[in-house]
């Protein structure tokens, strides 16, 4: 009887009842998305969005409105049709185009500052370099969404290398890379990407995957010298995924993470991960805002700060786009300071 009176006290804990609003056991702790909302609504909310990050750019500590405009941006972009609607295209490309102009205005003296351009898509400079990570114009497969070339050759004719982490699409883009190569430009790329290609075929670098080898790279003829590690990551079982660390000229230190993430039943990237902060003295840490336990992460880089990434990736579906309330759950309580960008934003570090 003392069984059976446990058994009916503790069932009612788990037998949750179902939750119709969720699209997905993922989004438990995120406002419900939408399948449509009037574009009037959604114009009054990215104009108060925008309102709030020009008043309140990113800063630690954060301002409370600029964390609520994000998360109405959250709202705005997980309507199931938001990556169709011209009024959202729109608001990225004036986002990224005012951060590609601040880009082309930025001459740095000292310290290093970093822009978010799209999703995973990082722009970092220093005053002698400046390091394109995962560049890629947008959603794939959706041309209205994608950055236009001008716009992508004015990024490249700023930067001085490309570093590709892995093949998906929201992260390797052969039109960006051509752009790098037409330039004279160094293209870093995980092991085989393209190999087939003809256009490709010897022109990219290939470095060896090895959380011990630290490469050296010069930019140009009598240019500056990067060094640099492909530390030799996963996206779960396949594909491989190259986290590289880059440390500029001024020592300036960042790590970015692709789409690092381990396989329910392997761990095992875990083993050099915990060892990056032994190994070197990390200034940022760009990871993708899902990955596997991103304070375990953060522990073994053991970052200066984490500038987070890969936030409302548009060619995702609404359950796995993965939204800025969620970065702030995942990050809740860690002791290293962090700031989350929306599309186009920039951010010092001295």
């Amino acid at each position: 009887m003392r069984f059976l009176l446990l058994v009916l006290l503790v069932t009612p804990v788990f037998a949750q009842p179902a939750k119709p609003f969720l699209s997905s056991p993922r989004r438990a702790f995120t406002a419900p998305e939408l399948k449509d909302a009037p574009d009037e609504w959604i114009a009054r909310s990215f104009a108060w969005a925008d309102d709030m990050f020009r008043t309140y750019p990113p800063a630690v500590p954060e301002h409370p409105a600029r964390r609520a405009a994000l998360i109405r941006l959250d709202d705005v972009l997980h309507i199931q049709t938001a990556p169709s609607k011209p009024i959202v295209q729109q608001f990225f490309h004036a986002q990224v185009t005012r951060g590609v102009e601040e880009i082309e205005q930025t001459k740095l003296t000292k310290g290093a500052r970093l822009w978010k351009i799209y999703s995973h898509s990082w722009i970092v400079r220093t005053p002698s370099v400046t390091v394109a990570f995962d560049l890629v114009p947008g959603p794939p497969r959706n041309e209205g969404f994608a950055l236009p070339a001008a716009l992508l050759e004015r990024i490249v004719r700023q930067s001085d290398v490309l570093f590709i982490s892995h093949l998906h699409s929201d992260h390797a883009n052969k039109a960006v890379a051509k752009m790098f190569l037409a330039q004279g430009k160094p293209v870093v790329a995980a092991e085989g990407l393209w190999k087939d290609d003809p256009e490709f075929a010897g022109r990219l670098t290939y470095p060896q995957r090895s959380a011990e080898t630290v490469h050296q790279l010069t930019l140009r003829p009598g240019g500056p010298t990067l060094r640099y590690v492909a530390y030799p990551g996963h996206q779960g079982k396949a594909p491989i995924n190259n986290n590289h660390l880059v440390i500029t000229p001024e020592s300036f230190t960042v790590i970015h993470t692709g789409d690092q993430s381990s396989d329910d039943n392997d761990w095992s990237d875990f083993d050099w991960i915990s060892k990056v902060g032994f190994q070197h003295k990390v200034d940022v840490l760009l990871p993708n805002c899902w990955t596997t336990d991103i304070q375990r992460m953060a522990r073994g880089v053991n970052p200066k700060l984490i500038l987070t990434g890969h936030e409302n990736e548009m060619s995702h579906t609404v359950d796995h786009r993965e939204d800025y309330t969620q970065t702030y759950n995942h990050l809740f309580g860690t002791p290293y300071p962090f700031v989350v960008m929306s599309w186009g934003e920039g951010y010092s570090v001295h």
